[in-house]
């Protein structure tokens, strides 16, 4: 763009002031683009002269509004960011956004809201980026930022450089000045840090299932400890995982909806379990070194770890009816594999090699109408098939029983009217996806003169003058089952070590050992 063209956009720097909307008190910086040019601009001051000069001259595009020192600039960057301002909201009012100073550069979903901050939470503070892990329209991560200390906001009639329009007043500072910021959302800067999401990889940490029987809610420190290791701070390369993970009190107690005290309580039974070796704490800061998956394994004394799931750090709060999902995927990939291995033996009994094995109808497969599993109807909770049809899935009953529950609670884990309701005393399952689950029905073939009686016996139901089996209900689950190395050797000395241990019961028996 010439200059003159960007004279023509900046008419409204004039040769005296720079805006008439900005206030003349506030610190501001020329800048050209998004950026400050000049070296050390944070150490120097700037007369409204001088940078009239730099716009006159075309070495500026516009002028920054320098941070910190009492101003607080949240930038919202893209709709995503939006919900993610929510989110971390929870029940605090966002009408204060809407209220206090703001411009945007036009662009829909974008915009920036100026805050006061008294000096006495000056310290609270630092510049802060979350990233939403949603792709804009531009290509370009959107995130939700504080801005504070070292850095300005580009501020309007400025130029934009990428869509070469001027920045534009959603709330001048004249008619709306800066509101003080609400103490919720210092607390989000103060205690939100980097680590908590991080742009190149997404807030996953792996979750052992059978090891929540066990541990209970002590697993939530563990994992916390595992996804905030130490070595994910270190640039480059994938955290390789150092056994000492370090996260902020007050943040975990906000991931998982419970009180600080309990996070301290947990931490403690912990370690008197094992399944962390230490934790030191340090103001609202705790370091815990915990130990690793074949040391859990041999406390627990489990001989199959089952299923391992890659789950999100917001899940960690409906733990139990989170392991009661992936138990439940486990088992449908499971009878998959052991009804392809059946298949197979029979094929290799009979010795023939020209035989395929069957093509087993998967949950996300049942809407076809194609053998084996020919679909003679749906309804919202029932897939009418034929006989014959082939299918995996995992009943209530297996489920509870791999996760030593009841049946009926089982059943309430994958019930939406359960699962997306408010419990009465925390609102902890309300951000949990709805489940699609359907009931499989197969019709059998039966004489028309067989005993109703004898077939009610067999559980199956008479509907429409015919009857039907039913089957093990199919849930359609998305998480991302993942494996873990484990060490049998050192889970085998474990063992024996433990078991050790529970036989010496006297001083008579440690000398004869």
């Amino acid at each position: 763009m010439t200059l003159q063209s960007k004279l023509h956009y900046l008419d409204r720097f004039n040769q005296d002031c720079i805006s008439p909307e900005i206030p003349y008190t506030w610190p501001l910086v020329p800048v050209c683009g998004k950026r400050a040019y000049e070296e050390k601009w944070t150490q120097k001051s700037y007369s409204h002269p001088e940078i009239l000069a730099e716009l006159q001259t075309g070495r500026a595009t516009g002028v920054g509004l320098k941070l910190g020192n009492g101003l607080l600039a949240i930038d919202i960057d893209g709709e995503s960011a939006t919900e993610m301002l929510a989110k971390l909201a929870g029940s605090n009012s966002l009408a204060i956004f809407s209220e206090t100073t703001a411009w945007s550069s036009g662009r829909a979903g974008r915009k920036q809201c100026l805050f006061s901050v008294p000096e006495a939470s000056w310290h609270r503070l630092h510049n802060l980026s979350i990233p939403t892990g949603i792709i804009g329209d531009d290509g370009k991560k959107e995130r939700l930022e504080f801005h504070w200390r070292g850095r300005q906001s580009v501020l309007p009639p400025s130029l934009h450089p990428e869509t070469n329009k001027p920045y534009i007043w959603l709330n001048n500072p004249v008619n709306n000045p800066p509101l003080p910021a609400p103490e919720w959302l210092i607390e989000v800067c103060e205690n939100w840090h980097s680590e908590y999401v991080n742009s190149e990889e997404p807030d996953l940490v792996r979750f052992p299932v059978r090891l929540l029987k066990h541990f209970g809610h002590q697993m939530w420190i563990w994992l916390l400890a595992r996804r905030f290791d130490l070595s994910r701070r270190s640039p480059g390369g994938k955290p390789k995982g150092c056994g000492k993970g370090q996260f902020n009190i007050t943040a975990a107690a906000r991931i998982l909806n419970r009180s600080a005290g309990h996070i301290r309580k947990l931490l403690c039974a912990a370690k008197n379990s094992g399944l962390i070796r230490d934790y030191l704490q340090r103001g609202n800061w705790v370091t815990v070194y915990y130990t690793s998956l074949e040391r859990a394994i041999a406390i627990a004394g489990i001989d199959k770890l089952g299923p391992i799931a890659a789950i999100k750090i917001d899940e960690l709060s409906c733990l139990n009816i989170i392991a009661t999902e992936i138990e439940a995927q486990y088992l449908q990939r499971a009878s998959f594999h052991r009804q392809r291995q059946e298949e197979m033996r029979q094929i290799k009994a009979e010795g023939s090699d020209l035989q395929q094995p069957t093509q087993l109808i998967g949950p996300t497969a049942l809407h076809t109408c194609e053998k084996p599993a020919r679909v003679l109807g749906k309804s919202d909770r029932f897939i009418y098939v034929e006989p014959g049809f082939r299918f995996y899935g995992g009943s209530i009953e297996a489920i509870a029983q791999l996760r030593g529950l009841s049946p009926a609670t089982v059943s309430r884990h994958l019930s939406n009217s359960y699962r997306l309701v408010a419990s009465p005393v925390r609102v902890f399952r309300e951000e949990l996806p709805p489940l699609v689950k359907k009931q499989v029905m197969e019709r059998l073939p039966l004489p028309k003169n067989i005993p109703a009686k004898l077939c009610r016996e067999e559980g199956l139901i008479s509907m429409l003058g015919e009857w039907w089996k039913p089957h093990c209900n199919i849930y359609v689950l998305n998480h991302r089952l993942v494996s873990a190395r484990r060490r049998r050797s050192r889970i085998q000395t474990a063992i024996d070590k433990r078991a050790l241990c529970v036989k010496i019961e006297s001083p008579r028996d440690l000398e004869k050992t």
